[in-house]
């Protein structure tokens, strides 16, 4: 297990079961139990909804009132706000497959990876060559 915790905002939990009903990924969201489905988060900071879709300014507030805690943000602009603004620490689902990878948790990360891009999940052509390149130096 790669956590014992993990909190999604209530924007983000939207975005995927609600607005991506239909998709790959939306029911087994709205059925997941290792998951916890926060209802409640702080307003985000107004740099935040400038600069961020809804769903990455609810995540960086929450895990701003959740510290110590690892935030999860596929989105390049987020990650950098993220690290360089809140000073959290970040990665994007791409790392969290490496770090499952290197855990033994994951037989084939490339595979993974295409399987999700295949699904509409967006991951580019770098960024799945950057995740493959990490696993391998390890």
């Amino acid at each position: 297990m790669l956590f014992c915790e993990f909190w999604i905002p209530d924007a983000v939990y939207r975005e995927v079961t609600v607005a991506g009903l239909g998709l790959s990924g939306a029911n087994t969201l709205a059925d997941t139990r290792w998951m916890e489905h926060v209802c409640t988060a702080p307003k985000p900071d107004p740099l935040l909804i400038a600069e961020l879709d809804r769903g990455g300014a609810a995540v960086i507030s929450l895990a701003r009132i959740r510290l110590p805690c690892l935030t999860v943000i596929d989105e390049k602009r987020g990650r950098r706000i993220a690290r360089h603004v809140y000073g959290l620490a970040v990665k994007g689902t791409a790392g969290l497959l490496v770090e499952a990878r290197r855990r033994g948790l994951l037989d084939n990360l490339r595979t993974t990876l295409l399987d999700l891009q295949r699904a509409g999940y967006y991951l580019s052509d770098a960024v799945i060559a950057a995740a493959c390149k990490a696993d391998e130096g390890e």
